[in-house]
């Protein structure tokens, strides 16, 4: 079913808070499910008073195609997310999706790694990656790299060890894992050239994401990032999400995005 700004009504199933002002919810949205890849994001209205006159996007944090269902890690932070936290079970929410115009390429490269790095928002496409990167191939190289600023913050840690995949964990305070940040996990795993090759997939803040793409570049690692911005329309329209790339072009990046190889943006 193609995007439409007029959005879809789909049915909540579940929604559970994870941690501290995070949850995830579940809605059934089969014909999302049944197309949605890394890297596609859905626009949220919540269709009561809490919605602002935008949507806000949120990437897919999950998928059960069987059951046509979706999932969205979101913090409640705002308008749109104290709406969100209000939804039970049988209430229905409206979502305009799957949107995106370029999603994550998994590198083909003999005997990769591929290494997920992610913070904060950014670490829910990253899981849905890994997990259809899994489906392919259930020996695939997969290094998860997650940085907050503590412990709590951590995201999707009890499911990555479930699914057996290589975590590390940074946080800014040292309360677990690396204490720095994600770059400071990052930069020994690249320059340990005897593991290679490696290809990095990098989402979170912006300040992050243009690190790692610069640790890539310096490693001579291909690396992409899936840019986090306002994406209001979703579909090209409104250019609220107009970036700059190295090449002197200005793109939507809700249309020619969201994910761009690190060295193409204008950070």
């Amino acid at each position: 079913m193609p995007a439409t700004a007029l959005g879809t009504k789909y049915s909540v199933v579940s929604n559970q808070q994870i941690i501290k002002d995070h949850c995830v919810i579940t809605c059934v949205a089969p014909d999302i499910a049944a197309v949605a890849q890394p890297g596609h994001f859905v626009n949220v209205l919540t269709g009561d008073a809490y919605d602002p006159f935008l949507r806000k996007p949120f990437s897919i944090y999950t998928v059960d195609r069987k059951r046509g269902e979706i999932s969205l890690l979101y913090s409640i932070v705002g308008a749109v997310t104290r709406g969100m936290s209000k939804k039970r079970a049988g209430d229905e929410i409206d979502l305009v999706g799957p949107l995106g115009g370029h999603l994550f390429t998994p590198s083909t490269a003999e005997g990769v790694t591929h290494i997920m790095v992610g913070g904060g928002y950014g670490v829910p496409p990253l899981v849905f990656m890994s997990s259809e990167m899994r489906k392919v191939d259930p020996n695939v190289k997969i290094t998860f790299l997650i940085g907050a600023r503590h412990k709590d913050l951590l995201l999707c840690e009890a499911e990555l060890i479930a699914a057996k995949i290589d975590l590390r964990t940074t946080t800014e305070d040292g309360s677990r894992g690396v204490q720095g940040r994600v770059t400071d996990a990052l930069r020994p795993i690249l320059e340990n050239t005897a593991g290679g090759p490696y290809a990095v997939y990098c989402c979170g803040p912006t300040p992050m994401m243009q690190a790692v793409g610069k640790l890539s570049a310096e490693l001579s690692t291909p690396c992409q990032v899936s840019v986090e911005v306002a994406m209001p329309c979703g579909l090209g329209v409104c250019m609220a999400c107009v970036i700059d790339l190295v090449d002197g072009r200005r793109v939507r990046c809700c249309t020619e995005g969201p994910v761009f190889q690190a060295e193409e943006v204008v950070w």
